[in-house]
């Protein structure tokens, strides 16, 4: 009893303050363990509680911490890391190098914390780790450079994958595809080449499958499973939709693989077959093509957008029936905390909406400042009770705790 209160004690802090320091949050899954949350928000509007501005353009999400908010933007072609105190005074900004200037300019990831370091990858491919007080850089590796990897349509796109001593990264090149660095100095731990693939605008996320942890994610050829701490490949699908543009991570769950992409693409349930090592199809759905809205299952219902018919869905995880479509808001992306939905339309509104046996409910929504808007496309973020939401040059803090 005694040592389940001291670990309990020790985790504490994680557990209130570290559900914001990575793309989507603790579990992969862009669920935050924030609790007592407004079940509706008061004549569908809320008061900016704080702005966060001067961060050039971009799509990426912020990672919080107790001490402040870090995120990445573009400025005049350049990428920066910025960090500011929740106050909103800007503490430091440090450059990692060009950023995505052609259609949809700015900057794509979401930083990784970890044990009081930053790390991030850039567009074109600047891999860097920031000590997160004092900004300064700690090391620098582009892995484009180092493995010939190329800058691909809209812009190389991950958030690192921190996993025990190694920060995973996807380089494209045509003898690496897949590599893993040192966090501490940047060194080269592993490589493993997946016959010329190329990132996917997908980030890897770690699962757990027959007792062991593995890591998965899409490249542009295969969606693939392989063992985060040697890079081994543990499983390789191909993927047919020919942009090479799957953004939405694949869903683990009992042995099964959720997988959505956009154009048309559509949805396939996989089942896992170790005793082949494949992926085994158990049902496909050519009109539930989500491309990035991200993805959420609750009560055997799967949530997100369908990229041709632009509406919202909802699928059966056994089934892959279509139960449920709406308009009723625009398309967008979406996390969850305390059993709600917390949206962010393409067209910069935000709305509350709660999962329901036959669908979807709309509680509330509201405009934000950049309303009417055309690309919302960065993920919101929920930290201790309140709701960040960036477009663009600002991020917007809202309340949302009861």
């Amino acid at each position: 009893m005694k040592r389940s209160l001291l670990a309990l004690l020790i985790a504490l802090p994680s557990l209130l303050f570290g559900q914001a320091q990575r793309w989507h949050g603790p579990n992969f899954d862009a669920r935050y363990p924030d609790k007592n949350l407004m079940d509706s928000w008061p004549n569908d509007s809320l008061p900016i509680k704080q702005t966060y501005t001067g961060i050039g353009e971009g799509y990426g999400s912020p990672s919080i911490t107790e001490e402040g908010i870090f995120v990445a933007g573009m400025l005049d072609s350049t990428g920066y890391i910025y960090y500011f105190k929740h106050d909103g005074e800007m503490a430091w900004k440090t450059k990692y190098g060009q950023d995505f200037t052609f259609k949809f300019p700015g900057s794509r990831g979401t930083p990784t914390l970890v044990d009081g370091k930053l790390y991030y990858s850039g567009a074109y491919g600047d891999a860097v780790c920031i000590d997160m007080k004092s900004g300064d850089k700690i090391w620098h590796v582009n892995i484009f450079e180092k493995y010939g990897g190329d800058l691909i349509k809209w812009g190389y796109t991950e958030s690192p994958l921190v996993y025990k001593n190694l920060v995973i990264l996807q380089p494209g090149g045509s003898e690496t595809s897949l590599c893993a660095l040192n966090k501490e100095d940047g060194s080269v731990v592993w490589e493993t080449a997946i016959d010329g693939n190329t990132n996917a605008y997908c980030s890897s996320r770690l699962i757990e499958h027959n007792g062991d942890t593995l890591a998965m994610v899409n490249l542009n050829f295969n969606l693939i499973i392989f063992d985060p701490e040697t890079g081994e490949i543990k499983i390789k699908h191909p993927l047919t939709e020919k942009r090479g543009n799957h953004a939405n991570e694949p869903v683990y769950k009992d042995r099964q693989i959720f997988y959505s992409s956009g154009y048309g693409e559509g949805s396939v349930m996989f089942e896992i077959n170790d005793e082949k090592q494949q992926l085994d199809t158990l049902w496909q759905n050519v009109d539930f093509d989500s491309k990035m809205s991200g993805i959420q299952v609750v009560d055997g219902l799967i949530y997100g957008t369908a990229d041709r018919k632009k509406h919202w869905a909802v699928v059966d995880w056994e089934t892959g029936e279509e139960v449920f479509t709406t308009r009723e808001i625009k398309p967008g992306s979406l996390i969850m905390a305390d059993s709600k939905f917390y949206i962010f339309t393409e067209n910069a509104e935000v709305g509350l909406a709660k999962p329901k046996a036959d669908g979807l409910d709309i509680i509330s929504r509201f405009q934000t400042p950049a309303y009417p808007a055309v690309h919302g496309y960065a993920h919101p973020v929920i930290y201790k009770g309140d709701l960040f939401i960036r477009f663009n040059n600002d991020i917007w803090r809202y309340t949302i705790a009861k």
